[in-house]
């Protein structure tokens, strides 16, 4: 088969069109995968109708990161093999700037130009082409075979991937006191199980009381899992976290933050960096747009230590798919509780979009199954 098919958004005010193109040919740098699978991003909508205003450049071929098996490699490959099973990351950055980064078929990031030329597709396809660097090799035997999971399972990992690029920047190691605020929705809820597998104590915390409670529930047999219902009063809030954090009334090591848009003004903020002992580190992940209060003296007098972080490291994903493979970090519904509410085809994009802005909390994916 020469020809494959792929979903193209050639406009912002049309629907994606399933159009058939040529196969491309892996040149040095590149390799050509045929796509199994990939969860679908809940906010896409947004970013295909042109109401979330990403960098893109059209046509563009839609995606995120993949499950894939690689169809053929570029001449300069030495290790991956044709029909191996692997997964393919989004970020791809500059060669010659490494800082300089895109989100392949999603946002054109720091680097416009790599959007425009070469990067631009992602794999809402059956087919895609990632860089060379971009493409990990996984242990099929181990993952598909020994731990029986699927390629909807492992479609999860990128929801994983991100939270730990924040937990390892702020360096979080075994036997720490984590924070997760919110902890109730898709990167906040993978951040708690990221936390956990990495050999932390976590103190989830959230407006959803219910979600809070299933939580507790699901992870209750690690013994290290605390939750904490925010009431939108800073004192309060900070209180309940130091408390939960039982480090001796110090405060928790470290806190990562997963605030959506709209938390903007939001409290949560402030008192979880109260709630940080002295010298404590933060990772910001959110999406908040613009600027946020924050306690400029109680930050200087306890020294805290605030660090942005924009997806991860590939060393970070290397990691991360070896602590999948050993077994420290389980995926499934018995090991992460993300459940697989839909999965759909090229052909039914529009119910998988729809579909998968509702499956925006904890435990919940939409995958495309190309």
């Amino acid at each position: 088969m020469a020809t494959y098919r792929a979903l193209v958004l050639k406009s912002t005010s049309e629907p994606l069109s399933l159009d058939v193109r040529p196969i491309p040919t892996a040149v040095p740098g590149s390799v050509i995968v045929k796509v199994l699978g990939l969860s679908v991003i809940p906010y896409i909508a947004a970013v295909l109708d042109g109401s979330l205003p990403y960098a893109i450049s059209m046509p563009m071929v839609p995606g995120s990161s993949c499950l894939a098996r690689i169809h053929s490699i570029g001449p300069d490959a030495i290790s991956l093999t044709p029909g191996q099973l692997v997964y393919c990351d989004m970020t791809v950055r500059a060669r010659d700037d490494p800082n300089a980064a895109i989100l392949m078929g999603l946002h054109g990031g720091a680097a416009p130009k790599l959007m425009d030329g070469e990067w631009r597709d992602g794999p809402y396809a059956e087919y895609a082409k990632f860089p060379t660097e971009n493409v990990f090799p996984l242990n099929e035997e181990v993952l598909l075979g020994k731990f029986g999971y699927s390629i909807e399972d492992l479609c999860a990992l990128p929801n994983l991937l991100v939270p730990f690029g924040g937990l390892s920047e702020i360096d979080v190691r075994p036997g720490d006191t984590v924070i997760v605020a919110p902890a109730t929705g898709k990167f906040g809820g993978s951040a708690v199980t990221t936390a956990l597998a990495m050999g932390a104590s976590v103190v989830a915390c959230g407006r959803n009381a219910s979600t809070l409670e299933t939580m507790s529930s699901f992870f209750s047999p690690t013994g290290c899992l605390s939750t904490v219902v925010l009431t939108g009063d800073i004192a309060i809030d900070t209180k309940a976290m130091v408390s939960a954090s039982g480090n001796n009334g110090k405060g928790a090591d470290a806190f990562i933050d997963f605030s959506p848009a709209v938390a903007k003004g939001a409290s949560h903020i402030n008192a979880a960096l109260g709630a940080l002992r002295q010298k404590g580190k933060a990772a910001f992940m959110g999406g908040i747009i613009g600027g946020v209060e924050i306690d400029y003296s109680m930050v200087m007098m306890k020294s805290l230590r605030i660090q942005g972080r924009f997806m991860y490291e590939r060393e970070m994903i290397v990691r991360l798919l070896g602590m999948v493979e050993k077994g420290n970090l389980k995926l499934g519904e018995k090991g992460t509780n993300f459940k697989t509410v839909g999965k759909f085809g090229l052909d039914s994009i529009g119910e998988a979009v729809q579909e998968a802005s509702k499956a925006t909390g904890w435990g919940s994916q939409v995958v495309l199954l190309p």
